[in-house]
Parts: C-alpha cells; sequence; structure tokens
C-alpha cells in the first residue's frame, strides 16, 4: 500500500504527484533524531529530510530542488501515513476480543518466510516476572513482542511501522489488563 501525494510546485515528467512508502520499525528507529525530544532547527530539518528521502523515491537533486512549501506539504503527509496504525488504516481497530492480526504490510524475513499475520498468544505469570526484570524500554518491548507475537527483534525491525502501531497498543494490554478486558461479549436476550 502506497499513498500518493500531490504538490504543487514539484513536477516530475509533467506529473506533480510522488509516491509515499511505509518505513519499517528498523528504519524509522535509524532515523537521525528519532529519539530525542527537543530538536534545534537544524537537526529537525536533517530528520525531515531522512524521512523525505526514505519514505519516497526522490533522488538527492530532485530533493534539494524541491520548493518549500512541498517539502513541508511531502513532510506532513509522510508523517501522517507512516504514523497511522494499520487498524485504523482499514477502519478495523483491535480490541481485546481479537487474538490475531493481518498485516497490512507483510514482509519477508530474514529466513525469506513470508510474515503476513500474526497470532497472539497470551502471556503467563513467568514472563510478567521475567519483564519485570528488564529495565530497558526497547528491551522489554521486544521481550512482549517476542512473547505476544512469537517474533523476534529482527522480526520487529522488519515489520511496517503502520502494522507495529497498531499491534503495540494489544501486546502492552496482554501484560497490563485484567481478564475482563478480554472476555467476549454476550449478548442479553
Amino acid at each position: 500500500m502506497k499513498k500518493e501525494t500531490t504538490l504543487p510546485f514539484f513536477n516530475r515528467a509533467g506529473c506533480h504527484q510522488l509516491s509515499i512508502k511505509t518505513v519499517t520499525l528498523g528504519a524509522f528507529r535509524q532515523l537521525p533524531y528519532v529519539m530525542k525530544d527537543d530538536l534545534s532547527a537544524m537537526e529537525q530539518f536533517k530528520q525531515y529530510k531522512a524521512m523525505v528521502l526514505a519514505c519516497t523515491d526522490l533522488t538527492l537533486d530532485e530533493f534539494e530542488t524541491l520548493s518549500v512549501p512541498d517539502f513541508t506539504q511531502l513532510y506532513q503527509d509522510i508523517s501522517t501515513f507512516i504514523l497511522t496504525p494499520s487498524d485504523e488504516m482499514n477502519e478495523q481497530p483491535l480490541t481485546g476480543k481479537d487474538f490475531a492480526f493481518n498485516l497490512v504490510f507483510p514482509f519477508t524475513n530474514e529466513l525469506g518466510e513470508e510474515i503476513n499475520h500474526i497470532q497472539f498468544v497470551v502471556p503467563k505469570v513467568k514472563h510478567s516476572e521475567a519483564l519485570a526484570d528488564i529495565d530497558d524500554h526497547y528491551e522489554r518491548e521486544e521481550f512482549m513482542f517476542r512473547v505476544v507475537c512469537d517474533i523476534d527483534k529482527k522480526d520487529m525491525d522488519a515489520m511496517a511501522l503502520n502494522d507495529y502501531l497498531a499491534i503495540k497498543p494489544q501486546v502492552g494490554a496482554f501484560f497490563q489488563r485484567a481478564g475482563d478486558y478480554f472476555r467476549p461479549v454476550t449478548s442479553k436476550l
């Protein structure tokens, strides 16, 4: 799935449209200042530039000749697209009643296996105890994904950011919510 954006000042072979593609979680985390809160003007520009180059097929020459309004629009469109959880894209939000998820952006892992579906596994108390012993935020997250989604860090990094953002709250719910959250709703007549 790609998104098209129309840029009024951009012109490639008579066309004002440019395709935006998603980014993997691993690539997103590698952006220059993604983990920093307060960015200087130059850091912010470098972050925007890295996002534009990662999510389009623009060449460096094309990037440098973009108009400022097109650059601003492009970055806004990219941010909106890649930060929208895929369950919202499909208008099928994950809930506590969901124990599986079809990825919107399937991927092939390093073993050559296509990953297009995640079946959630309910963690055990031993997993919660092991999680309590992990202090690093990213290690905790990777542990929870490994337990609930049965995927390792490399697969997590290969997952589209949109799919990761859809699954992340569900993974957290399995470790933080009471069983009532997951209980199927029965209709009363």
